[in-house]
């Protein structure tokens, strides 16, 4: 059982286990992946002109159910209805903003995104007319976000030197942390096995040569770790598998060696793939795949058209596929690959298994670079949930250190959702909250505090079922 205090501000958290064993499957099926169709962008020019559907990462709402593209040709976040599949909105941004990783506090119902300039704008979804929070960064080019819901906090990078990974406190609404990065970095992930947050290091300035993952500890206000990849991959996309604790790395540029997967534990490369020239990966916890967008793949083994070139360089653009329900401590398999055409973003809706892709051209030509249409991919990945529906599970929570809270966590299905219910004891602090990895995202379910004795009650209702083998973290506020 691993234990792992993870607290910004003055936090005390009490990680366990949740109980039960899964049993696996002889194989897989299919790669599963059906082209279901492309939505069109209001605003994107023809196919083969110069600028359009230039997009960054995509956020999903599982509240809502609604996918957030943040859409440079327009300057602003397109919204997406993942129940019709039609775009529903645009959230309209400065006519010189460069849109980057809409994303979606789903606890608090918040949705931040960076400008790719100095600022990072935070608009409340409960009350849209309402005028963003505005949050300007101690150096210019915002890039990549995660959201740390033990801490309710937003972590940022910065793209230039020095660079720099910024925590901003959502309920506090200030900047809390700047922290120096070793590198250039592009995208980050939270992890809620440790609490930390993994960045992908390029290191650009360096020809890539300190590219690998690098471990902020938010308990500490500082990097713990410091995985050394090199410019074999020069990392953009990463996210993680919460019950095996491995990474997947989206290695960017077209270069000859594909993405990997490694241990968090150590930082130990686990796996190498063929699919490479990757700048996101995005994890479906109701499947368990990772989905890359590897718009400048090189590999040709996937039996996909390359994209038109004017240059020797043939690009394969594909979804890479990498599954991670095989059994305990087996690497992530590679398992086929979807043909898309001109991007590098994928998104994934968990509750329906539907994946995202925006792309200039669909399908790819190598003869023309003009036809076909440009838009978001929709596909549907029919592949079975890694684990069988819960009625019923619990988690353990153990105490760490001089800590003496304990207490059992408990899920069960009543009606057609799943109820946390939980007591702990020994809390020391005036505010108390869960973090719990489910097959949708991960949730957050507040506690009732009795200061006068300790105690606190937690109940809610959860979006998805709790992930068997994953983390359940009590988080306490300690009033200091």
């Amino acid at each position: 059982m691993k234990l792992s205090k993870i607290s910004r501000p003055f936090l005390r958290t009490l990680p366990a286990l949740f109980a039960g064993v899964l049993a696996w499957g002889q194989g897989l099926p299919s790669s599963g992946m059906q082209y279901l169709q492309t939505i069109a962008i209001p605003g994107w020019r023809a196919t083969g002109s110069a600028g359009n559907a230039n997009v960054d990462v995509m956020g999903f709402n599982p509240v809502t159910r609604f996918m957030y593209l943040a859409d440079r040709t327009n300057h602003g976040v397109d919204v997406i209805d993942t129940r019709t599949n039609v775009v529903v909105g645009l959230l309209q941004m400065a006519s010189n903003s460069v849109p980057n990783v809409p994303l979606v506090a789903v606890n608090l119902q918040q949705l931040a995104v960076s400008d790719g300039l100095k600022s990072v704008y935070v608009w409340d979804l409960k009350a849209p007319q309402a005028q963003p929070d505005k949050y300007d960064l101690p150096s210019t080019t915002t890039d990549g976000m995660d959201y740390d819901p033990i801490n309710q906090t937003v972590y940022v990078i910065t793209d230039d030197a020095p660079y720099y990974l910024v925590g901003i406190s959502l309920p506090y609404k200030k900047i809390t942390t700047q922290t120096v990065l070793p590198g250039s970095a592009d995208l980050i992930k939270f992890n809620p096995v440790d609490g930390k947050i993994y960045v992908g290091l390029e290191d650009a300035d360096n020809n890539n040569a300190g590219a690998g993952v690098a471990a902020y500890d938010p308990a500490t206000d500082k990097i713990t770790a410091n995985y050394k990849i090199g410019p074999a991959c020069p990392v953009h996309g990463i996210d993680i598998d919460p019950i095996s604790n491995i990474a997947v790395l989206g290695c960017f540029g077209g270069t000859a060696t594909g993405d990997m997967a490694i241990s968090l534990a150590d930082g130990s490369v686990l796996k190498t793939f063929v699919v490479g020239g990757t700048d996101t990966i995005v994890f479906n916890p109701n499947n368990r795949r990772f989905y890359a967008g590897a718009g400048l793949n090189t590999a040709a083994t996937s039996g996909c058209p390359q994209s038109f070139s004017t240059t020797a360089t043939k690009r394969t653009p594909v979804v890479g596929i990498f599954d991670a329900s095989g059994p305990t401590g087996a690497a992530v398999r590679e398992y086929a690959a979807a043909c898309t055409g001109g991007g590098h973003i994928a998104g994934v809706d968990p509750i329906t298994n539907f994946v995202y892709v925006p792309v200039s051209q669909y399908p790819a030509d190598p003869a023309s670079s003009s036809s076909g249409q440009n838009g978001v991919l929709v596909f549907r990945d029919s592949t079975p949930p890694a684990q069988a529906p819960v009625t019923q599970a619990q988690a353990a929570l153990t105490a760490f250190g001089s800590s003496m809270a304990g207490g059992t966590v408990q899920f069960t299905l009543a009606g057609r959702r799943m109820r946390l219910t939980a007591a702990p004891t020994g809390i020391t602090g005036p505010a108390a909250w869960l973090s719990v990895p489910t097959t949708v995202t991960n949730e957050f379910v507040a506690c009732a505090v009795n200061p006068a004795n300790g105690t606190a009650g937690c109940s809610g209702d959860l979006l998805g079922d709790p992930l068997i083998g994953s983390v359940v973290t009590l988080s306490v506020d300690s009033g200091s």
